[in-house]
């Protein structure tokens, strides 16, 4: 049993200091330095334009926000987005895409992300089915199970009622991470000059 006191955040008071937790977690992520062209002023830049707009998603009906403080301090947090939220509506693509053109304008290889997203975003499973669509641990703080414990609540969900879970990396040292949890390989996503995201699938666990 985790020793991280895990709480669900009911509203966006937080979210600013759980978006500097994220662009902290993805300061060396692979495809942001893609993304930012390894320029690390304008990695500073847009990591923290990103998440706000990745938390946007995250005042969905269907989502359920996870966090944990150390030292009184939000350090990590467990973003996901529940069964019906794919496919999205038509209204829906049109909002998500004009956010995305915002954020990718910001980008020095904005054509070939917006491919590398485009891809993923199509492949993205329609059956019911939870999305782990934000995890991330402050660097100060990893290392001590805090993201195993973030994901524990929802994964349980999934196992009482049957639902699988979803989510992709991009970095390939999270792919065993995430196995631990009972999570699969799909396929790896990857075009021409960027680097991979590999999606990842869980089936609910019988007899939990």
């Amino acid at each position: 049993m985790s020793s991280h006191e895990i709480r669900r955040a009911i509203d966006g008071s937080q979210h600013r200091e759980l978006v500097a937790v994220a662009a902290r977690a993805f300061w060396d992520d692979p495809l942001f330095d893609f993304l930012s062209g390894n320029d690390l002023l304008a990695e500073h830049c847009v990591l923290p334009y990103v998440f706000r707009a990745a938390f946007s998603d995250l005042r969905s009906d269907t989502a359920q926000l996870y966090v944990t403080d150390v030292d009184n301090r939000p350090r990590g947090f467990a973003g996901w987005l529940g069964p019906g939220t794919f496919p999205r509506s038509r209204r829906e693509k049109l909002v998500r895409d004009i956010r995305a053109a915002s954020v990718l304008a910001r980008l020095q290889n904005r054509r070939a992300a917006a491919a590398l997203l485009r891809e993923v975003d199509r492949r993205h499973p329609s059956e019911d089915h939870w999305y782990l669509a934000l995890l991330a641990t402050d660097p100060s703080a990893q290392g001590r199970g805090i993201g195993t414990a973030l994901m524990q609540p929802v994964l349980t969900q999934c196992d009482s009622s049957g639902v699988p879970a979803y989510t992709e990396t991009q970095k390939e040292e999270n792919v065993s991470w995430y196995g631990r949890a009972g999570f699969n390989v799909m396929d790896e996503v990857r075009l021409p000059d960027t680097p991979p995201i590999w999606r990842l699938w869980r089936d609910p666990v019988d007899g939990v």
